[in-house]
């Protein structure tokens, strides 16, 4: 089993939520396609700012808003429940992690002059304007870098942001996305659709993909 390492790449910090609605627009490059290969994913994060949500970030939502999880849920394959796919005769593994659906002006869907769902908003949400890039090793670990998007107007204002809890949603995000990930794969596994040679993609949430899932 591979390590898990967190490491914070910023120092005392100040932060204060300004609730300008300036995280709540939504960023899809267009230079990728439905799939982006792990050897790009870097780029991609750099690109994107899209708003990843975990199944209890659902979940909660959910039960606030009173709406079904496709009101507000956008994937590459229709969302159920899911989040790994797999599609070539089982020679690609699609990732395909749930982000918050956007309006045409790119602002998320329960964004109104502020964001109406605050107190149940995505882990994502309340860890902005720090951000997460996962990392892997010649060893096989993963580091989880926690960044800071300092375009944030926010930055520099309020109290020195606390990093024990900024790790502490990141460890519980990472850890929900993982247990998930890791028991879906399995049982795909064990199905026998998963080809030996399989390798591994993170969808493009928000667009279409022309072939069907498995």
């Amino acid at each position: 089993m591979p390590r898990v390492f967190i490491k914070t790449v910023f120092h005392n910090i100040r932060f204060k939520c300004l609730r300008c609605g300036t995280c709540c627009h939504h960023k899809r490059p267009e230079e990728f396609g439905d799939l982006v290969p792990l050897e790009r994913l870097k780029e991609f994060w750099e690109k994107s700012n899209l708003i990843y949500m975990t199944a209890k970030d659902i979940e909660n939502i959910s039960r606030e808003s009173g709406l079904e999880p496709c009101d507000f849920v956008d994937t590459l394959y229709g969302y159920g429940g899911k989040i790994v796919h797999v599609d070539d005769s089982g020679k690609r593994i699609i990732l395909d992690f749930p982000v918050m659906k956007s309006k045409a002006d790119t602002t998320c869907v329960f964004y109104d002059n502020g964001c109406t769902i605050y107190s149940v908003r995505p882990k994502a949400c309340r860890l902005f304007p720090f951000r997460v890039e996962e990392e892997t090793t010649q060893q096989g670990d993963i580091i989880l870098n926690i960044s800071c998007n300092k375009s944030c107007p926010g930055i520099n204002k309020g109290k020195i942001a606390d990093k024990k809890s900024l790790e502490k949603l990141v460890v519980q995000q990472f850890q929900e996305r993982s247990e998930s990930v890791a028991t879906e794969v399995r049982i795909l596994a064990q199905e026998g659709k998963i080809s030996s040679d399989a390798r591994v993609y993170r969808s493009h949430p928000g667009r279409k993909l022309q072939s069907d899932s498995i």
